[in-house]
């Protein structure tokens, strides 16, 4: 039973079985609980604006009794006679007294001074008087007042009635104030429950009575209530107000401008809701509980056979089994436990032919798991490093001294960056500390969700391959003197023959100083150009520059050579276009080596136009190089050709030694830049790539 309940798939059908069960037993709970909460809800509603409009009329009915009193007082107050004045006296005694809403009265005559206050004790405030009287006298009706304060400090509102002559002309007024302490109490007497409030407010949302008298007073201006109660309307609010949370329904009064709320706290108005909902509550735990009993009863029933099915593969995949026992379920686990012993049996043939293969192959195949821990090493790893795989496997790969040190092994670098390695020229060192020359090719393992498990290395030994390369270079080095050679030798043959010639002439002829003179010139003038040869040559066959390189501004270097050659411009009848999009374009070289390289190309686009025409040299940026096209118009080299123009000793001109293009190319490509051409009928084309100077390449020279 133990291991039922530690087992996965148990707990994975307990746990789907109580998320249905629970899901659908929330879901009912969720709807059963709100359709009482809005039944709930409807109820109070009602039972709320049936209180309200209960209250108001009976606050209206008040207002409209103390309106009655004080207007009959008001149809005595002008008589002379003793008895009449003795009667609203009497009268005015007798309201004050049986009806504890009147704090006092007081009769206002014309010259608004008081002549009766019945009880005799307070008179009106005349700040808040005159604003009274003066409504008063041109309505001629009564008026409820909104909050006043007397000078005592106690708080009330008026109802005021005017007193009018037989021609209903103002004479005067009777006011009567009303005791709020009193009216809250009325109010609290029709309160909702231990927890319900009753509040009157005033046209300006001033409370006027509330069942806590503390509240007098206070503002509800800007509140929800006292905005929607202004606007005289009715309804329905829910929210904080008087620090808790309230269930209130709200409605004016017509008679003085008044509003009425009527509420209860949230608490006492959804008890009865939460009780249900208690008792919803426990049913439903007691429902996933025995839903609980029968589900486990149910896992072992059908996750038993399961269970020992999944015991055996484990053990089968640590290698304690060979086979699988056979379960008589005569269901479909019955099924699943016969499948799984035929695929042990195809997965050991698998294996065994994987195992021939990864032996049979000559290179060395390491595979490792995602720490880096050797997992497989074939016979040809084996060979190639020396070590027995009983040494090497279970160890991370940096562990085997396969390099001198951790910093090198590049290559585990690059697999735990996540990339695979296409084929890396590097090497490694054998068991006895022999180098070994190898290309590295790796490939990464990754599960059903694209998560790296581990790759595979392929190390093939290339050292006598590369020992095959160096003999094949030094033949094509060999191969290119000789060809070198062979040329220089034809260049040499022809001027030696004009110098062989010019000296036979002068030993047959000693006698014309004139003749003699003339082959002498021509033997100074074919020596030059021997000599000119051997020093192209020999700066074409020089290896890399001994000078140290510094920085260099192209367009110094071109603004100089340009200015050097503007005789021989004109002389051939060229004009120059210079276009340069920067003031300044520093690159890492040397300055005479570059001069060199724009002269070659510039004096061979000179000889191109021996017939005068234009050219362009123009200096641009280009990402991180800077680019210098020289363009002239001359006659243009044939597609065909292209392509020979930077050998040695190729050349289309009768006087060239065709190394001119050769020193620029080899220069430039010292420098770590390139050359291209582009030629037709109109001209040619040579562009010049230069990287620019950066603060990388400046640590080239430091």
């Amino acid at each position: 039973m133990k291991q039922l309940l530690q087992s996965r798939i148990t707990k994975r059908y307990v746990l789907l079985t109580f998320m249905v069960v629970f899901g659908s037993l929330a879901s009912i709970y969720y709807v059963t609980t709100n359709v009482l909460h809005d039944s709930v809800h409807s109820e109070i509603k009602y039972r709320n604006q049936l209180m309200g409009k209960t209250i108001s009329t009976k606050t209206s009915f008040m207002l409209e009794k103390m309106i009655n009193d004080i207007r009959i007082i008001s149809e005595f107050v002008l008589s002379d006679s003793k008895e009449n004045t003795y009667f609203y006296y009497a009268e005015m005694d007798h309201v004050a007294s049986n009806n504890p809403l009147y704090l006092f009265l007081d009769v206002i005559d014309e010259s608004r001074t008081s002549i009766a206050t019945i009880p005799n004790v307070n008179f009106s405030s005349y700040d808040d008087v005159h604003d009274i009287l003066d409504r008063l006298e041109w309505s001629k009706t009564f008026y409820i007042t909104n909050l006043l304060t007397l000078e005592d400090g106690r708080k009330t509102i008026g109802i005021a009635y005017p007193v009018l002559d037989e021609k209903e002309n103002y004479r005067g007024a009777v006011l009567a104030y009303v005791n709020l302490n009193v009216l809250s109490d009325y109010l609290s007497q029709g309160k909702i429950g231990t927890e319900g409030l009753n509040v009157l407010v005033d046209r300006n949302g001033t409370i006027i009575a509330h069942t806590q008298e503390k509240y007098i007073g206070e503002s509800l201006k800007n509140h929800p209530l006292g905005q929607g109660l202004s606007r005289y309307r009715s309804g329905i609010w829910e929210g904080e107000l008087f620090h808790e949370s309230l269930l209130t329904s709200y409605r004016p009064i017509t008679l003085g401008g008044m509003g009425l709320i009527i509420g209860e706290s949230t608490n006492q108005a959804m008890a009865p809701a939460k009780q249900v909902q208690v008792l919803l509550l426990k049913g439903f735990l007691l429902v996933l509980f025995l839903t609980y009993l029968l589900t486990l009863f149910g896992a072992f029933k059908i996750i038993n056979p399961v269970t020992k099915l999944t015991r055996q593969a484990k053990e089968y995949s640590e290698g304690k089994r060979d086979d699988f026992e056979k379960l008589q379920t005569g269901d479909e686990l019955e099924n699943l436990a016969n499948t799984m012993a035929n695929m042990a049996i195809e997965l050991k043939n698998k294996e065994r032919h994987l195992y021939y293969i990864l032996e049979s192959i000559p290179y060395g195949i390491i595979t490792i798991d995602k720490d880096g821990r050797i997992v497989t090493f074939n016979r040809g790893a084996e060979d190639l490093s020396g070590y027995a795989r009983d040494e090497v496997i279970g160890k991370f790969i940096i562990e085997v001294p396969l390099k001198r040190s951790e910093e090198e092994f590049l290559s585990w670098k690059t697999i735990k960056e996540g990339r695979e390695i296409n084929e890396q020229e590097s090497y490694i060192y054998d068991k006895n500390g022999n180098k070994r020359d190898v290309r590295i090719y790796s490939s990464l393992f990754s599960d059903e969700n694209e998560t790296i498990i581990g790759s595979i290395l392929i190390i093939r030994d290339v050292s006598d391959m590369k020992k095959m390369e160096e003999y094949l270079k030094q033949s094509e080095k060999l191969a290119s003197l000789g060809q070198l050679t062979a040329g220089i030798a034809h260049e040499i043959k022809n001027p030696l023959s004009i110098i062989q010639a010019a000296a036979e002439a002068i030993l047959l002829d000693v006698k014309d100083p004139a003749y003699v003179q003339e082959m002498s010139d021509d033997i100074l003038e074919t020596t030059d150009r021997l000599n000119q040869l051997l020093t192209d040559f020999l700066s074409l066959s020089k290896e890399g520059f001994d000078d140290e390189w510094e920085p260099v501004d192209l367009a110094a270097v071109l603004d100089e050579l340009l200015n050097l050659l503007k005789n021989k411009f004109s002389e051939l009848n060229i004009s120059v276009t210079k276009i340069f999009g920067v003031d300044e374009a520093f690159v890492l070289a040397k300055q005479g080596k570059l001069s060199q390289v724009f002269l070659n190309i510039i004096i061979n686009s000179l000889h191109a136009m021996e017939e005068g025409g234009s050219l362009s040299v123009r200096l641009l940026e280009v990402e991180s190089s800077w680019v210098v096209e020289i363009n002239d118009t001359g006659n243009g080299i044939p597609e065909s050709e292209i392509k020979w123009i930077f050998n040695p000793f190729y050349t289309t001109k009768k006087e060239g030694t065709g190394l001119g293009l050769s020193i620029a190319y080899e220069i430039t490509t010292q420098f770590g830049g390139d050359i291209q051409v582009e030629s037709d009928i109109s001209g040619t084309k040579l562009s010049i790539q230069l990287p620019k100077l950066t603060e990388e390449r400046r640590g080239f020279v430091s």
